[in-house]
């Protein structure tokens, strides 16, 4: 299915089959600021996890909560605008979302809308089993892993067998770095041969994950910097919004094909509590609305208007090569700012 959505200043295609999206402002040379309804949704059905990661941003436990298919579908049916129909993909998280006891229904309700399903796991849970019931009906799953011995090759290849596309998610810090490096030049290409790529998360303190494990820019990070332009890997990488402004700065990657930060301009996330936020790194409540006190519609068009404002004044001293292109520092957090003046 083909969605579109036109409006003076932006435009969207996106199809349901393939997942590609395209987007441009007045002309295709052009963004625009941001969208009048999200285009991806990023949803945490619960708070529930066993695995206990020690960099756990929601400090997910195995006595956390989950979202009832009830208040899932009412947070869908909140996502549904008269004029421009669903969010073109949801990216369901948690907690794990493979131990949410209605895993498979959330997966037949937001195909149902006509909607993307995509969910990130730790991957203990991934069997043949789970797999088959899954196929057909999520768009990518993404594996997080915080060392690359944590990479399970076994895992991949039982989503791949079943056609389901897979990407790892590595959580980058001051230690996982050296890990990072190594994926770079080539040395575990054998162990990702089956993924459709590897996306670098910027480690943000927040839950268990504490600021000893921040990256800085030291030598291990200058050489990691360097090699993006270079790597020696025969898979795909990609990056998340935090480290954009690095991508932008020190690196040769065409700014006309990176997104700076989307959260609050073309993303949402609502937690498990009906909690709508720009960012599902969010660290305090400003710009918190609940779903059951607000309209969503009225967060998106009114509430954030004072967030994108803020975030698009980007006080930054630099005069560097992209900071048009560039938002500044994340909003929530200064110890990942590696480039801000």
């Amino acid at each position: 299915m083909n969605i579109r959505r036109h409006l003076d200043g932006y435009n969207f295609f996106g199809d349901t089959n393939t997942g590609v999206t395209m987007r441009w402002g007045t002309n295709v040379k052009n963004d625009p600021l941001f969208a009048p309804w999200p285009e991806l949704a990023d949803i945490s059905i619960s708070n529930h996890c066993t695995k206990g990661c020690e960099f756990c941003y929601k400090d997910s436990s195995d006595n956390g909560e989950f979202m009832s298919l009830e208040e899932y579908e009412y947070v869908l049916s909140s996502l549904q605008n008269e004029q421009w129909g669903n969010v073109f993909q949801v990216a369901l998280g948690g907690g794990e979302p493979l131990e949410h006891p209605n895993f498979i229904e959330i997966l037949d309700i937001t195909l149902s809308k006509g909607i993307v399903a995509n969910f990130t796991t730790n991957g203990i849970h991934i069997n043949k089993e789970i797999a088959s019931k899954m196929k057909d009906k999520v768009g990518a799953v993404a594996v997080s892993v915080s060392k690359a011995k944590e990479i399970n090759k076994d895992k991949i290849k039982i989503l791949t067998d079943e056609g389901i596309k897979t990407n790892i998610h590595f959580v980058l810090d001051n230690e996982s770095i050296t890990d990072a490096i190594d994926i770079l030049e080539g040395k575990y290409d054998e162990s990702l041969s089956n993924v459709n790529g590897v996306i670098f998360l910027t480690y943000k303190p927040r839950g268990r994950a504490g600021l000893d494990k921040c990256l800085k820019m030291d030598d291990k990070l200058d050489k990691f910097i360097s090699l993006i332009d270079k790597n020696n890997a025969n898979i795909r990488i990609g990056f998340d919004a935090c480290f954009v402004p690095l991508l932008m700065k020190y690196t040769d990657i065409d700014v006309d094909y990176i997104d700076s930060c989307e959260c609050g301009f073309f993303s949402v996330y609502i937690d498990e509590n009906l909690n709508v936020k720009p960012c599902s790194f969010a660290n305090d409540d400003r710009f918190s609305y609940n779903l059951k006190q607000y309209r969503f519609q009225d967060i998106w068009m009114n509430e954030y208007d004072e967030y994108r404002n803020d975030i698009m004044r980007n006080n930054c001293k630099n005069e560097c090569k992209s900071k048009e292109a560039c938002r500044g520092k994340c909003a929530y957090y200064d110890s990942i700012a590696f480039c801000y003046k």
